[in-house]
């Protein structure tokens, strides 16, 4: 067990933090990844699948974070300063979010299609690849060029500004002609 915390410790805290964005948070989840690959190592079949297995586990268990802070979420007061950043934000991607419905209706069939079902109707890629009779990956890789199609058009037409976490926190069209906001 020690030679699994030494040689997965530094990946799996970086892996967490690319995910979870708080330090104290992501040394939480791994403190209990590391208690359930110790409750459960006697449950992998082979070494071969112990890094998957492990990132697994890792995986699981940032869903689980969220699941619980979603959850403590809905018991919290927002004051008067969160409730305005957030609706100034919410306006910037409702604003935003007219414009990718007839970004994706201008790409290339296979990668609108596969776009439409993921990003509007909110499919999982899983899903997609059943419905489309296509592999994961290849639906995987669809969606990462559809998504980069769209993004290089939004910069084409629109200004936008993101806080650290990603987040859109301004919105505004450069080009007055575009055809798509």
């Amino acid at each position: 067990m020690e030679q699994i915390y030494k040689q997965y410790h530094s990946r799996l805290l970086s892996f967490i933090n690319s995910k979870v964005h708080d330090t104290e948070d992501a040394k939480d989840i791994l403190s209990e990844v590391f208690i359930k690959i110790y409750k459960n190592i006697d449950k992998l079949d082979s070494d071969e699948k112990l890094t998957s297995w492990i990132f697994t586990i890792t995986r699981n268990s940032i869903i689980d974070f969220y699941r619980k802070d979603a959850k403590n979420r809905d018991n919290i007061e927002f004051n008067e300063e969160y409730i305005c950043k957030d609706k100034e934000q919410a306006d910037a991607i409702s604003e935003l979010s007219k414009c990718i419905e007839p970004i994706i209706n201008s790409l290339a069939p296979k990668y609108a299609q596969a776009l439409y079902l993921s990003e509007i109707k909110e499919l999982k890629q899983k899903e997609i690849a059943d419905k489309l009779d296509i592999s994961s990956s290849s639906i995987k890789s669809i969606i990462f060029r559809g998504k980069k199609q769209i993004k290089e058009k939004l910069h084409q037409c629109c200004s936008y500004k993101y806080d650290n976490l990603g987040n859109i926190l301004e919105f505004d069209i450069k080009d007055k002609n575009c055809n798509f906001c």
